[in-house]
């Protein structure tokens, strides 16, 4: 879809809304034909579940060496990779600067078009490496996928401008089939290169997706495009910069399944992340239904999840020496939430977000 800066935003984010729905709802028929396509072009393609199949796989694909110079550019670099024999991690910068070689550079795509097979990382620290590095391996989450290359444009215009007020990002890059690796021919007087293909394996990272595509409602908080206004407006992950809203939803299927407390300890439903959502993930909506299902399964375990519901009750709680005794009952073992109710001056809870869905809310 082309855009125009002048397009009203209102449009523009139901557009973005649409393209993830359009992936998600037929994701596995999708993955297919992207598998497909990335092996007609001679990129190798692998499968992983989890983070552990993550670390062993890796370690598999390195050579038999002493040391093995790796670079990584990742968001989240697993602390299991630290582990791996025969690893010795090279800085990027050294490799940009000509000082020192890397033979293998993991790095990870940010999104991927279906349609033409292309896969896309932006603003990547390793991004004048790409063609100095005989081995690369680029993980990708299968949920981070568009169907058509005409879409790309909206979704990164608006993932740009919700992370820093731009209308794209500084840096994007395109791949669309392994490219060549140009390195200097030391064996010749002249000043002559060799060239050589590189070797691209993409790894199709699942991470939970599966899991979470089984529950109809839940699927909806795989529309993210990782933009990061939740994180923003969030108050416990401004405490604890842990766990993004939309990541508890994930975080919660993936490590602490059927767990209420591991949400509430790291949410407080406040209604805000649901406001600046670009792609409109009812994010809270989607916790209470990750508290339900836990709650189902163990139906015993004590949970605070019933009074965040309470929205309006909560809201009417003012006055220091009230919330005082109000967050020290409720909240006195939990730090994160009783600092910032502690803190808290104003009302509770997004009163815009209490209006969309009801007074009993």
């Amino acid at each position: 879809m082309e855009i125009s800066q002048n397009a009203p935003l209102d449009y523009i984010l139901s557009c973005t809304n649409i393209i993830r729905h359009d992936f998600i709802e037929d994701m596995e028929n999708r993955l297919i034909t992207f598998e497909r396509k990335m092996k007609d072009k001679n990129f190798k393609v692998l499968w992983i579940s989890d983070e552990e199949e993550l670390t062993q796989t890796f370690s598999n694909l390195l050579p038999n060496k002493p040391y093995n110079k790796v670079c990584f550019d990742l968001t989240h670099t697993p602390e299991s990779f630290h582990d791996i024999k025969g690893v010795k991690q090279i800085h990027f910068a050294d490799v940009e600067s000509g000082k020192t070689s890397a033979t293998y550079l993991f790095t990870q795509a940010d999104f991927a078009i279906v349609e033409t097979g292309t896969l896309v990382l932006l603003n990547k620290s390793t991004r004048n490496c790409l063609n100095r590095v005989p081995n690369i391996f680029i993980l990708l989450d299968i949920s981070k996928m568009i169907n058509r290359a005409a879409d790309l444009e909206t979704i990164l215009y608006v993932r740009s401008f919700y992370q820093n007020q731009k209308f794209l990002p500084d840096d994007v890059k395109l791949i669309n089939k392994p490219f060549q690796l140009v390195e200097k021919n030391m064996s010749s007087s002249l000043d002559k290169y060799a060239k050589q293909s590189v070797d691209i394996t993409i790894l199709l990272y699942d991470n939970g997706v599966s899991r979470i595509m089984q529950n109809n409602i839940l699927r909806e908080s795989l529309y993210c495009i990782d933009c990061g206004a939740c994180k923003t407006v969030c108050p416990i992950y401004n405490y604890t910069k842990e766990l993004s809203p939309i990541g508890i939803v994930r975080d919660n299927c993936l490590h602490h399944a059927n767990n209420p407390e591991h949400i509430t300890k790291n949410a407080m439903l406040c209604g805000n992340c649901d406001q600046v959502c670009p792609v409109q993930i009812p994010i809270s909506s989607l916790i209470l239904k990750e508290i339900e299902l836990a709650r189902k399964v163990h139906p015993n375990r004590n949970s605070v999840a019933s009074v965040f519901e309470k929205r309006k009750k909560l809201n009417k709680m003012n006055g220091a020496f009230r919330r005082h005794f109000f967050t020290k009952k409720l909240f006195g073992k939990n730090k994160m939430l009783y600092s910032y109710f502690k803190q808290q001056k104003d009302a509770f809870y997004n009163y815009t977000w209490m209006q969309e869905h009801g007074e009993n809310d």
